[in-house]
């Protein structure tokens, strides 16, 4: 039966001609890509790290002398699976006996894999004491 368009069909459209290798082509490489982001963010699903915080400092650079100050940098890192929020970290100074120097900094946010860096400044050489450089506390997003 054809209508009053010339087309087959009571439909009104017209018959799609079959697809060339081109476009078989272009569908396969986009099926490709599609299916290895698909795979590499299940990969880092499945690999990834799990669990709580954990939130680790370090103290990759030397104390230096900065003015009358000893500036004593360090980096806190999130190795574990969670983020965490509010992650505090002390630092306390003991020579003699005696606390000579404290401080406190507070990182709004930690993702997990991710390292965040800062910088305590005494007014007495750490190198004369004590000195540690700790994670306090954390709240749970």
């Amino acid at each position: 039966m054809t209508g009053d368009d010339g087309t087959r069909g009571g439909g009104g459209g017209e018959e799609r001609p079959p697809r060339t290798r081109a476009e078989w082509v272009v569908f396969g490489i986009s099926a490709a890509i599609v299916a290895a982001v698909l795979g590499v963010i299940g990969l880092a699903w499945a690999t990834g790290p799990s669990g709580p915080p954990q939130l680790v400092v370090e103290r990759p650079e030397p104390v230096t002398r900065r003015g009358d100050a000893w500036a004593v940098p360090f980096a806190v890192r999130n190795g574990g699976g969670e983020a965490a929020d509010q992650v505090q970290v002390v630092a306390e100074l003991v020579v003699g006996g005696r606390v000579v120097g404290e401080g406190e900094q507070v990182f709004e946010f930690l993702a997990s894999g991710e390292t965040e860096r800062g910088v305590f400044l005494f007014s007495r050489d750490p190198a004369r004491g004590r000195l540690t450089v700790e994670v306090a506390s954390y709240a749970q997003p």
